[in-house]
């Protein structure tokens, strides 16, 4: 309405700004009028990690695993909390250890932090609000898109304890008919598990109360945008030159210092030498390996908390169990989608530079 003033909170792209990614849903090509020709004011913040109250309602943002930079929002008010959790897909494929008992939903047994810390997010929330655009059957011609299946929606919100999750993201070819069965397969899994989890297909004009039960809290006093090292410098190491010059030549595109090596002994030479504000790793490579770099690297007080990413072609379980004991930080098999792996790093960086 005219005169109206709205403060707008969103993550910051990778190569754009949030205003203007905004913004640009609103050119004329999409769209009959600019944003700037709007009656109402906007202000827009740019968010990383972060916790911050609006007139008493507390928000807690964290990073999905998407194609670009993408936020979930947990909002808390009197005891009730609902999280929105769309554009994101599972960190690891198959998404549990093989050690796990059947039917078990403990996150100790999910085979990726990143999908534990994703639990964690989502934990005893009263409503969540979750990416369920595919069917597991799907996802092979899909990984690297960003979007969740229907059965990682639901174990997440199994493993989260939520009360209810709302499957939402529906893919665009679904009709009515596959949302329904969709729901019924969600829901059967849910049953199976012996957990008290409510599961509905997201639907325009959907409602839901939450009851508060506790006085609400002040929360933090303001958000803070994402801090970034200031030409952060990257490390690559892969005995496959092609894919070096791959990495390379994407980050140099996202105003990243690029270094690089072909073997894991140089590479902990470059790193030992040198100062990197995240690392990329083979795992198969001369000399010593990319699990090998990583378990040194930790050994180093410059590099105890830098982020490592393991990128490779190796698929076991026991790989990634070793990689994780080792040190390192996250875990992308090949071939990777370009997208998410510029997104994950970036999301590695904000998260490394808001540590104390």
């Amino acid at each position: 309405m005219p005169g109206s003033h709205l403060t707008v909170y969103g993550p910051a792209g990778i190569d754009r700004s949030f205003p203007r990614a905004v913004g640009g849903q609103t050119d004329y090509a999409y769209f009959p009028m600019p944003l700037e020709d709007f009656p109402a004011r906007f202000d827009f913040v740019e968010l990383g990690e972060t916790e911050f109250a609006v007139e008493g309602v507390g928000v807690r943002t964290q990073f999905l695993n998407h194609t670009a930079p993408c936020l979930g929002y947990r909002v808390t008010a009197g005891g009730a909390t609902f999280v929105y959790a769309t554009d994101h897909e599972a960190h690891a494929d198959p998404l549990w250890r093989p050690d796990r008992p059947s039917a078990n939903f403990d996150p100790a047994f999910l085979a990726h932090p990143g999908d534990v810390r994703h639990a964690a997010f989502l934990r005893d929330a009263d409503l969540v609000v979750h990416d369920a655009q595919y069917w597991s059957a799907d996802y092979p011609s899909k990984a690297g898109w960003g979007h969740s299946t229907v059965e990682y929606a639901v174990d997440l919100a199994l493993a989260a304890e939520a009360r209810r999750v709302s499957l939402f993201h529906h893919d665009p070819a679904r009709d009515d008919a596959d949302v329904d069965a969709m729901l019924a397969v969600a829901r059967e899994r849910a049953l199976a598990s012996g957990l008290p989890l409510e599961v509905t297909a997201a639907t325009e004009g959907d409602e839901f109360r939450l009851g508060e039960h506790v006085a609400p809290q002040a929360g933090a006093a303001g958000p803070h945008a994402p801090r970034m090292p200031t030409r952060a410098r990257l490390l690559v190491a892969d005995d496959d030159p092609a894919t070096v010059q791959v990495l390379e030549t994407i980050f140099a595109a996202d105003g990243y210092e690029i270094d690089s090596a072909l073997d894991g002994t140089n590479a902990l030479s470059k790193a030992t030498d040198g100062s990197y504000d995240l690392l990329i790793l083979d795992i198969g490579m001369p000399g010593l390996d990319g699990i090998q770099v990583c378990h040194r690297l930790r050994t180093n007080e410059r590099y105890r908390t830098t982020p490592v990413i393991i990128l490779t072609g190796r698929t076991r379980h026991e790989d990634m169990r070793l990689a994780f004991a080792a040190g390192v930080t996250d875990y992308i098999r090949k071939p990777f989608a370009v997208a998410q792996v510029r997104a994950r790093v970036r999301s590695l960086l904000a998260r490394s530079a808001d540590r104390p």
